[in-house]
């Protein structure tokens, strides 16, 4: 009989990782608190590290059916000139943009039904001396398995149980996103972000004629929307860029228009103990600024199921993923932190200096796919 492993989250993470143990060739039961499986959210990016993964798992067609492939990633000024263009469409996998529900129906689908369990809100666990671990749910039910992993988002429950409440670190910058259809962008395969002086305006054709957006703006923490309200608010923030980014941001429903205060958390110096591990963001939640949240929490999921494959005491195989794993996820999450820090730049000197700094070194750049960040397999 095959090891049984409990996934706490329905989301992005705790798919792949059910997706990925079931074609290792273990039991995988997903336990997700909302009452159906579904993801909310705007647009996303899947870069090369992430992209090689899925074709392993024979997912990469349906999402590229779904998506926009990019071929090139344009940063601008607030006038529209080109700082830089940095290829993307050499290398041995692709990249795309598509929504989030997209890639979460296409992990859904590629389990059966009966590996998923809405409305199971995960309370606590607990490990027995017989090397298994039980969870409990809010309804009084339970499960059991030889492993669990917490890939239940920023606020885990299985992370709190583990190493106590943690605080989210505010980054000093609001983002704005959304989902505006019937407009035209330039250039096919080209996703742009636009550096101003404290303010970024990001666009990503996500396929089926849908562009998402994304601005930026340095200021407090839960500062209220506008008298206008969202949409009003990020379109004076924004007056005067170039096409299309009022275009974009008025043919957005404003009703959908997400508002996050950019936050994450400082890197675990251990994610799990005996039995219990974490996945993505329940492990290691980034900034959005290196577009690889879901990325990591792919790769999470890929190295998992090697080590649980390769080893079969499961608290051993656990260790050693975790070892994998911890050192690349903080560098990212530093490169997200620090890309975010350069691009929000506010002071009109050190933003001069910025774009000539981008402008230089990222024409040197030829290929972002050979990156360290973009080059990783498995």
């Amino acid at each position: 009989m095959s090891r049984r492993v409990i996934i706490a989250g329905g989301g992005i993470g705790g798919l792949a990782a059910a997706v990925a143990l079931d074609r290792a060739g273990l039991d995988v039961q997903v336990y997700e608190r909302a009452p159906v499986f579904a993801e909310a959210g705007a647009g996303m990016s899947l870069w090369p590290n992430a992209t090689r993964i899925l074709r392993s798992w024979g997912l990469l067609d349906a999402v590229m059916a779904v998506g926009e492939p990019v071929s090139s990633f344009d940063l601008l000024r607030p006038t529209g000139a080109a700082i830089s263009e940095i290829p993307m469409g050499v290398g041995d996998s692709p990249a795309v943009c598509l929504h989030r529900a997209d890639l979460h129906r296409i992990l859904r689908q590629a389990l059966s039904p009966g590996q998923l369990n809405p409305s199971r809100i995960l309370t606590s666990f607990h490990e027995g001396e017989d090397g298994r671990v039980t969870a409990r749910f809010g309804d009084g039910g339970e499960a059991s398995g030889e492993g669990l992993i917490g890939a239940d988002g920023v606020g885990s429950v299985v992370r709190e149980r583990l190493h106590g409440r943690a605080s989210p670190v505010y980054r000093g910058y609001t983002i704005w996103r959304g989902i505006a259809r019937g407009v035209g962008v330039q250039g096919k395969g080209h996703i742009s972000e636009t550096w101003g002086s404290g303010q970024r305006f990001g666009v990503m054709p996500i396929g089926g004629g849908q562009v998402c957006w994304y601005a930026t703006r340095n200021g407090p923490a839960g500062r209220p929307d506008g008298p206008g309200g969202r949409q009003q608010e990020i379109l004076e923030l924004f007056r005067g860029w170039h096409n299309p980014v009022a275009d974009l941001v008025a043919a957005t429903d404003p009703v959908q228009i997400l508002k996050n205060d950019a936050r994450d958390l400082p890197p675990l110096s251990s994610w799990g103990s005996g039995c219990v591990s974490l996945l993505g963001d329940a492990a290691h939640p980034i900034t959005p600024n290196v577009g690889q949240g879901a990325c990591m929490a792919i790769e999470d999921a890929a190295i998992l199921a090697k080590c649980l494959a390769a080893e079969p005491d499961t608290r051993v195989a656990l260790r050693a993923y975790e070892r994998a794993r911890r050192p690349r996820t903080a560098y990212v999450s530093r490169q997200s932190n620090r890309v975010g820090a350069i691009g929000q730049f506010e002071n009109p000197l050190l933003v001069g200096a910025r774009d000539l700094v981008a402008r230089a070194f990222l024409w040197a750049s030829h290929d972002m796919a050979f990156n360290s960040v973009y080059a990783f397999q498995v």
